[in-house]
């Protein structure tokens, strides 16, 4: 990995431009970057530096806290012939450094120097103020980078204020420039979901980003896979170099801010109200002044670290004994009804670090709780405390949950077995069912088990009201749950029915359980049927539809209070499979953000299908190296969390664009690899599983038979009522060249800019259509048709050689022809910057050789080989090897 000071600038491209255009103003004396430590002040200055340095003479200040006590201390490097005696002279020193600055001999016409001064809220009064005189003079352009206006010496600041200084803020970088920095700094891809964790994790600040990558490495949470790298979860506080950098930014606090900040991180999120009973206010004010702490505006107003770093090091720095002080101490303040579900795990895990007695009930509750955010260490801690044995039952299912989230499948087997049938609560047989579920979902591949699961919930249903009814304890509220668990397993038999395929006799019945659902208030029950409606129009090409319960379903989710987070993954996967049927990419984004600010581990456990969803708005906008960036790095993601069964349709797909990018070898491993892995997901991902598979076979070997097989399973799709599979398959048949499919799609009716994109095409090929098809091509209705663009001007150059009209023939030809120097053109007036190990890889490349070959050479493994030649394509905006030449690499 390259180190801190190697890195190009990301992300800062248009503030760069506005600095530039600031200090070449007349109007201006000068500009001013206010931002935080670690934001990247210095890199974006040296840019700007090296960008003038042709046209101005730069000189650099670097003033500190250790010289702020010394006058004109940060002036030293720019005054190296001044006695001791002229330092008590102001007019000696603005002499002598403008003897620095601007040399007599340098004559009139020399350029008004720059002054770059770092770190200017540590001035001293006496350089602050001979540097303000200075400019206001004309005789210097400055450029000041700085964290608080407020703390730089009056007299800049009074510039700034008058408008003769511009002042720019930096902001910390979107999720998509964090991707790019960590791929630049990593040299190869990386999950979106992990860099998105990065980004939360250091709020954005480059400097944070850069030790947390080198901290995760060291500690192994972030590992390279196949050429892609990936985060597990890491609940360690932080160490070396990033520790390092976060006291630093602590040390400056005084005692009673340093406390502040302690019962802040330790009892997180805290109420304002109750740090101004313990009378922070002060303190919070300079805690929050220094954007070490941040205030929740939304609801009740609650204080947090700003970022999660602080937290985890100033609980890991805290002894025990201060600790439990600072926790008698709150909790003479802290209302307990006032508790948020994450202010809850915070709070037993405080006690419990403190010796405290914690309720048995409020150990299950936090158990419960820290499942749902997939906090599995916690779980286990909080589960393995419960005492009281009539609880039992309830702590083995979440220590079985624990387990299943950690991928040991087998002790979540044998820990659930049993609970269900001695469950003595409906909700514990409840939670204890959907694991049995999860576990046969991802264990195997028939629905038999299922029904085995659904039966042993009714049974336990029936037996826990006779028990109730027998006692005499049968009240109304246990009626509604009773009632509610009926619903529950009658969903869990729907979702069975869907599973196999069975949409039209399965909607119907959970569109009566949905109206009972809201009769009755059953928010739970309105969920989960709102979750398969979706899935059913989404399978019956009907994602527009879809999009609207499966959107209603995450509302209920995320408006809940945590309360139904285990149904998170079960309703994101299907309102994300309707947003990419319907081809919602901005709704997607917005959708996985919001996964992440729920709880940033189950955006790591759902990392591969968020790759996949994006690699598949590639293809369908015809950027097909990008395509396989991406789907490299959803296997990658697929391998460890896959919980709808959509690994071997990745391996598929990315076996097809390998195979068209003429990488065999690559093509071949997953082919072999998607051969091996079991049959998985509902009827519908079956089947298109299946047909990416024979594609990609037919993308490797162009065995006509294969083609057929394909026509033959779209086919079978059409018989099952499998529209949106059917249409898929067909689309696919078409990209191959089968010309037999277009009447079909045209029949087809499925919702969404693809499929009105794919019926308008087909009409054109049907009608002969060439000026349409030329049409189309030239300007694609929606950016999901621009995959389609190429297959328009192929047809439509057949059609105008089957008229044997040679005017449309030539027309077509030239077309073709100005696509093609396009396509060019503007591939190479990017001037994409490939790195050094990037250039090595190309280079052997264009010379023809193997990647084992290369790997070999390079001493890398084949899949970071493939890695690199994947990032290569997508930066030089080719899809074949045998288009990598020597000349696109001089160029």
């Amino acid at each position: 990995m390259q180190g801190f000071a190697s890195q190009e600038l990301v992300g800062r491209d248009r503030e760069v431009d506005a600095v530039l255009s600031a200090l070449r103003s007349p109007e201006l004396r000068g500009a001013l970057i206010v931002a935080e430590a670690g934001m990247g002040k210095s890199a974006l200055a040296n840019v700007v530096a090296g960008k003038l340095a042709q046209e101005m003479p730069v000189h650099r200040i670097h003033a500190s806290s250790a010289l702020t006590g010394i006058p004109f201390g940060a002036l030293a490097p720019l005054l190296p012939v001044l006695s001791a005696e002229d330092t008590d002279s102001p007019l000696a020193v603005m002499r002598a450094l403008l003897g620095r600055l601007r040399p007599a001999g340098a004559g009139s016409g020399q350029a008004t120097p720059l002054v770059v001064v770092d770190d200017a809220h540590a001035l001293d009064e006496s350089t602050a103020d001979l540097l303000s005189q200075l400019m206001a003079s004309g005789r210097v352009r400055m450029l000041i980078l700085t964290r608080s206006i407020t703390d730089i010496p009056a007299g800049i600041p009074a510039q700034v204020w008058s408008g003769v200084i511009a002042r720019f803020h930096l902001h910390p970088l979107t999720d998509a420039q964090v991707h790019e920095l960590c791929s630049q700094v990593l040299g190869g891809a990386i999950l979106s979901t992990t860099s998105a964790e990065l980004a939360r994790r250091s709020g954005g600040n480059p400097m944070f980003i850069l030790a947390l990558l080198a901290e995760t490495r060291r500690t192994g949470s972030l590992t390279e896979r196949h050429g892609v790298w990936l985060m597990g979860v890491n609940a360690d506080p932080p160490q070396g170099r990033l520790a390092d950098l976060l006291k630093a930014q602590l040390s400056g606090l005084s005692s009673e801010e340093r406390e502040a900040m302690e019962i802040i991180a330790l009892a997180e999120p805290v109420p304002v109200a109750v740090a101004f009973r313990l009378g922070l206010h002060r303190s919070v004010d300079a805690l929050t002044a220094a954007n070490l702490v941040s205030v929740e505006e939304a609801g009740s107003r609650l204080l947090r670290p700003r970022h999660p770093l602080y937290g985890q090091l100033v609980r890991h720095m805290v002894p025990a004994a201060r600790s439990a002080r600072l926790r008698q101490r709150v909790l003479k303040v802290l209302p307990e009804d006032t508790e948020s579900m994450d202010g809850l795990l915070r709070s037993v895990g405080w006690s419990l670090d403190c010796g405290a007695t914690v309720p048995d009930e409020t150990l299950l509750r936090a158990a419960y709780m820290a499942n749902n955010f997939f906090d599995s260490d916690f779980a286990l801690r909080a589960a393995r405390e419960i005492q009281d044995p009539a609880l039992q039952p309830a702590a083995r299912v979440q220590t079985a949950r624990a387990h299943y989230q950690r991928a040991n499948f087998d002790a979540a087997q044998e820990l659930v077995t049993g609970t269900v049938e001695q469950a003595a609560d409906l909700t514990t047989v409840k939670l204890g069912t959907l694991l049995r579920v999860q576990l046969h979902q991802r264990l195997a591949s028939d629905v038999a088990g299922l029904d085995q699961a659904r039966r042993a919930w009714q049974e336990a249903i029936e037996r826990i009201a006779a028990e109730a009814e027998a006692a005499g304890t049968l009240n109304d509220e246990l009626r509604a749950d009773i009632e509610s668990s009926w619903r529950g397993a009658a969903l869990l038999e729907a979702l069975i029915d869907v599973a196999k395929g069975a949409y039209s006799s399965s909607e119907a019945g959970i569109s009566s359980l949905l109206e009972k659902a809201r009769s009755a208030g059953d928010i739970e029950a309105e969920l989960v049927s709102l979750a398969l409606l979706g899935e059913i129009h989404s399978a019956c090409g009907r994602a527009e539809t879809a999009m609207v319960y499966t959107r209603e379903a995450l509302g209920i989710v995320n408006r809940s209070d945590h309360r139904f987070l285990n149904y998170h993954e079960f309703v994101l996967h299907r309102h994300l499979s309707a947003l990419l049927w319907a081809g919602a990419w901005d709704e997607m984004a917005n959708s996985v953000n919001q996964d992440l600010v729920i709880s940033s581990r189950s955006a790591l456990r759902i990392g591969g299908t968020v790759d996949m969803c994006l690699a598949v708005r590639e293809l369908r906008r015809g950027d097909m190296p990008a395509a396989l960036l991406k789907l490299t790095a959803a296997v990658e993601g697929m391998r460890t969390h896959d919980p709808e069964g959509h690994l071997g349709l990745a391996l598929a797909i990315a076996a097809q664009l390998a195979a068209g990018a003429g990488d065999t070898d690559t093509a071949d491993e997953m082919l072999a690899e998607c051969d091996k892995a079991p049959p998985r997901g509902g009827l519908s991902t079956r089947v298109i599983t299946r047909g990416n598979r024979l594609a990609a076979g037919y993308a490797r070997t162009n065995d006509p038979r294969i083609l057929a097989a394909l026509r033959e399973t779209a086919e079978q799709a059409e018989e099952q009522g499998l529209v949106a599979a059917e249409f898929e398959l067909r689309c696919l048949s078409m990209y191959l060249g089968d010309p037999t499919v277009m009447n079909r799609l045209l029949k087809l009716e499925v919702e969404g800019p693809r499929g009105r994109a794919v019926n308008i095409f087909a009409r054109a090929v049907l009608d002969h259509d060439i000026a349409g098809l030329l049409r189309f091509a030239a300007e694609p209705a929606d950016p999901d048709a621009r995959a389609l663009g190429p297959l328009a001007l192929q047809e439509a150059l057949r059609l105008a050689k089957a008229s044997g009209d040679r005017t449309q023939i030539q027309r077509v030809q030239r077309v073709i022809s100005k696509t093609d120097n396009g396509t060019s053109s503007s591939r190479s007036s990017t001037a994409p910057i490939l790195t050094r190990r990037e250039t090595d890889v190309a280079a052997l490349v264009a010379k023809g050789l193997r990647n084992a070959e290369i790997a070999g050479r390079l001493h890398l493994s084949v899949r970071t080989v493939e890695g690199h030649i994947y990032r290569i394509f997508e930066k030089l905006g080719i899809g074949k090897r045998e288009e990598l030449t020597a000349e696109l690499l001089q160029e």
